[in-house]
């Protein structure tokens, strides 16, 4: 019984020393890794990297161009095959332009995407403070990668998603690496190949990496990489609709002067209020105003486009009611116009009121708006309100 507690005991003493040696040499392995690629001290100056390059898929070769920073940002502009592909992460979560996907407006990256934003986001390494951005490192033992000694390391991250990761043993700089990638939004194992390390102003960086996923396969081969770039922040946020660029003069705080028709083909005031309009998400603008004309209207004007039917779509709450009507339109020869003659509802006598919104006179500081109704199906319209705004 003695001999057995006493085996026991040398078991578990050996076993701990064991973890002890694997997490000192895991530390050892990652500051040697570190350090090759100029060390920590340098790499802590880096603000930006711009980087170009030639990038082939599809067989096809094409310039590829990219912007990091240490906050986390990406951008990137690059060609594959017959489609331009535009694409950017602000650390967090980001937006890309793929006509791959059969559509050419911008669209937000999903969970799988927004993984592999993060890696191609990072400067050279997910070693560098790792431990700060809440990742473990596992030692996995030695492998032999193409002729080439390698340690092998399981880097798992703070979202629970690991990667494999083979570093030299002689330089100690990356051979390969295991991770998750996506091919049209779904997640796909890809191996990655790294070469052709190059000093950059002391740093040491791959300027040859080789990606296949699937049936993928993607190169990239660097040509210029320029440190601590200035960095232009809007070109991480995603951009409007050309449809919706248009409407853009709507945004902001307006004194509106509200009148109805008078006598004698006049107008005549019934109100002076106030509007406020703001792009509530990248391509829906909404628009509050409160009338006053015998009974208080407070409406919300919510404008987007709609690509299947190319046509601007409104929606407007009507407070005084409690309801919400919908508007289809478009811009012409700078007028933009708006109404609900070809809103359809299950009931096809409905005596739904018929309504035209206009807008005209568009300058920086100012504009007009027309409200319109028709009593026999839009042949012909009736002048209802005419809105005169002004820029605050």
């Amino acid at each position: 019984m003695r001999f057995i507690k006493h085996y026991t005991i040398l078991i578990i003493i050996s076993f701990c020393i064991s973890v002890a040696a694997n997490a000192q040499n895991v530390d050892d392995i990652i500051a040697k890794h570190i350090q090759a690629h100029g060390g920590a001290e340098k790499w802590d100056k880096i603000k930006s990297m711009e980087i170009t390059a030639r990038f082939t898929a599809f067989s096809e070769e094409n310039e590829w161009y990219a912007i990091k920073t240490n906050t986390g940002a990406y951008y990137s502009d690059l060609q594959i095959g017959q489609h331009k592909v535009k694409e950017a992460f602000n650390g967090k979560s980001g937006w890309t332009i793929d006509p791959w996907h059969d559509f050419t407006f911008p669209r937000l990256l999903n969970k799988v995407e927004d993984n592999v934003f993060h890696q191609k986001a990072e400067f050279f390494s997910p070693f560098y403070k790792y431990k700060e951005k809440g990742m473990k490192v596992e030692y996995a033992g030695e492998a032999n990668i193409d002729g080439v000694g390698t340690y092998v390391l399981k880097l798992t991250k703070s979202n629970g998603l690991s990667e494999t990761w083979y570093l030299n043993k002689t330089t100690y700089l990356e051979v390969k690496s295991i991770s998750d990638w996506v091919d049209f939004g779904m997640r796909v194992s890809a191996e990655s190949y790294f070469d052709d390390f190059r000093e950059v102003d002391g740093l040491t960086i791959p300027f040859f990496v080789e990606r296949m996923f699937g049936q993928r396969d993607r190169i990239l081969v660097i040509e210029n990489i320029k440190l601590n770039a200035l960095v232009n922040e809007s070109i991480f946020e995603m951009p409007k609709s050309n449809e919706m660029q248009k409407l853009a003069f709507l945004a902001g705080n307006w004194n509106v002067k509200v009148e109805i028709p008078g006598r004698n083909n006049t107008w005549r005031t019934v109100d002076q209020t106030s509007s406020n309009a703001q792009f509530i998400a990248t391509n829906n603008l909404q628009q509050n105003i409160s009338v006053s004309e015998y009974y208080v209207q407070a409406m919300i004007i919510n404008y987007s486009f709609y690509q299947e039917r190319n046509k601007y779509r409104l929606t407007i709450y009507n407070g005084f009611s409690s309801s919400t009507d919908l508007y289809e339109g478009a811009f012409i020869d700078g007028v933009f116009t708006a109404d609900n003659t070809s809103i359809k509802y299950n009931d096809a006598e409905s005596n739904a009121a018929l309504l035209q919104l206009s807008i005209y006179d568009i300058t920086p500081d100012a504009f007009m708006m027309e409200i319109k109704n028709s009593e026999d199906k839009g042949a012909t319209w009736k002048q209802a309100y005419k809105l005169s705004y002004s820029r605050k």
